[in-house]
C-alpha cells in the first residue's frame, strides 16, 4: 500500500509551525516514510523521534483513551461504570505503558498491529535521550492520571450525557489512531478530532474537547479560551457548514478533566463562525507559504534552511534535539 504525505491543516500543525519552522519541518517532512529500511539514517532518526512523548502528553493521551473506553462502557452497558474499576484499569495501561516505553519496546515493536493501536505502545522522550526520569515524577504522573478519569465520573456533563441516546453518540475511535473528521476548505484537507459528540434531548448537537491542563490562577477569560476556544470554533464550522447542522442547536464544550470538571461553553454563530473562516484561510497559506510554488497539490517544502530554528533555552526538551543541535551526534541535519 502507497501513502502520501499530504498537505492539511490543524490547530496542532499550525501551533506547531508557529512554534519553530525547523521542528515543523522535522515532524512533516524529513520524517515522511523514515518507517522504511530504505530510508536514510536521518530519516528513520526523524521518524522514531516525532513519535517521543512528554510526561504531560503522555498523561493527556492515557486520560483520552481511558475516557474513550467509560464511554463505549457506557454505550454498551447503559450505566457509568464503577469509579474503582475505571481507576484500576488506568493504573494498569499506565504501567504497562511505562515498562513498554524504559524498555524501549518502541524500537522493535510496531505501534499499530493490523489496523489498530497497539495500546501499550509508548516511547518517552527521557528514555530515548536518557534523561533521568524519577520516581516522584512518575508517581505525579500516574496521580494526575487517575485523577483525570475519576474527574470525568463526577463531571457534571457525565451525568447529562448518560441521559441521552447512545445511539446518537459519536466517540473518538482512539484504537485507530487516525482522524475521524477530515474536510475540504477551499481545496485543503483540515483535520478536526473531535473527542466526543452527543445529540441533546432538546434536539442540540454536542460536541465535547476534553482538556488535562491546569489552570493557573489569576488567568484571564481569554487566556481560557484562547487556542481551545480557536480549536472550538473549528469544530462549530464542522458542525455547522460541514455537516450542515443548524448553527443555533450547535454547542461546543471544552471540559477540563484536572479541574473541577465544569465544562466551558462557546456559543458560536454566523459572524464567528466567519472569523474561525477567516483562521483556517490564515493558517493554510502560512503553512503553504514553505511548500514550493505554494503548491498544496504536491505539497513538497523548500529546502530545510526556509525553516529557521527558533533556539531557546527549551531546545533541550524538544524531540527533535538530536538531529538539531545535539553537537554530539553524527545525524545532524546542518
Amino acid at each position: 500500500m502507497s501513502f502520501t504525505n499530504r498537505f492539511g491543516w490543524s490547530i496542532s500543525r499550525e501551533s506547531l509551525f508557529e512554534d519553530c519552522r525547523r521542528k515543523y519541518y522535522f515532524h512533516y517532512y524529513l520524517s515522511w516514510e523514515g518507517w522504511k529500511k530504505t530510508a536514510s539514517p536521518l530519516r528513520q532518526e526523524a521518524f522514531k523521534l516525532k513519535r517521543l512523548v512528554s510526561l504531560p502528553l503522555w498523561r493527556g493521551q492515557l486520560v483520552h483513551y481511558v475516557t474513550a473506553k467509560v464511554l463505549e462502557s457506557m454505550r454498551r452497558k447503559g450505566k457509568i461504570p464503577p469509579a474503582k474499576d475505571v481507576a484500576s484499569y488506568t493504573a494498569e495501561r499506565f504501567q504497562q505503558q511505562l515498562d513498554f516505553s524504559r524498555r524501549k519496546l518502541y524500537l522493535s515493536q510496531p505501534k499499530k498491529r493490523g489496523d489498530r493501536l497497539n495500546i501499550d505502545w509508548l516511547a518517552l522522550f527521557e528514555h530515548e535521550y536518557g534523561r533521568e526520569l524519577s520516581k516522584i515524577s512518575i508517581e505525579r504522573t500516574l496521580d494526575e492520571s487517575v485523577q483525570g478519569v475519576e474527574c470525568l465520573l463526577r463531571s457534571p456533563i457525565i451525568d447529562i450525557i448518560s441521559k441521552t441516546d447512545p445511539a446518537h453518540w459519536i466517540i473518538e475511535n482512539i484504537d485507530l489512531a487516525e482522524f475521524a473528521q477530515v474536510f475540504d476548505f477551499e481545496g485543503a484537507r483540515v483535520f478536526a478530532k473531535t473527542d466526543f459528540i452527543y445529540t441533546g434531548n432538546d434536539g442540540s448537537f454536542n460536541i465535547i474537547d476534553w482538556k488535562t491542563f491546569r489552570r493557573k490562577e489569576g488567568d484571564t477569560e481569554d487566556e481560557k479560551t484562547g487556542k481551545a476556544g480557536t480549536q472550538l470554533g473549528v469544530y462549530g464550522y464542522y458542525a455547522a457548514n460541514v455537516l450542515g447542522k443548524p448553527i443555533e442547536k450547535v454547542r461546543l464544550y471544552e471540559v477540563n478533566l484536572l479541574g473541577p470538571g465544569n465544562h466551558i461553553e462557546q456559543i458560536i454563530n454566523r459572524e464567528n463562525i466567519d472569523t474561525f473562516c477567516a483562521h483556517i484561510r490564515g493558517g493554510i497559506s502560512r503553512l503553504s507559504s514553505l511548500l514550493v510554488d505554494r503548491d498544496i497539490d504536491k505539497n513538497l517544502p523548500l529546502p530545510h534552511r526556509h525553516f529557521p530554528k527558533n533556539v531557546s533555552d527549551s531546545c533541550r526538551f524538544c524531540n527533535f534535539f538530536r538531529i538539531c543541535l545535539d553537537e554530539k551526534s553524527s545525524l545532524r541535519l546542518e
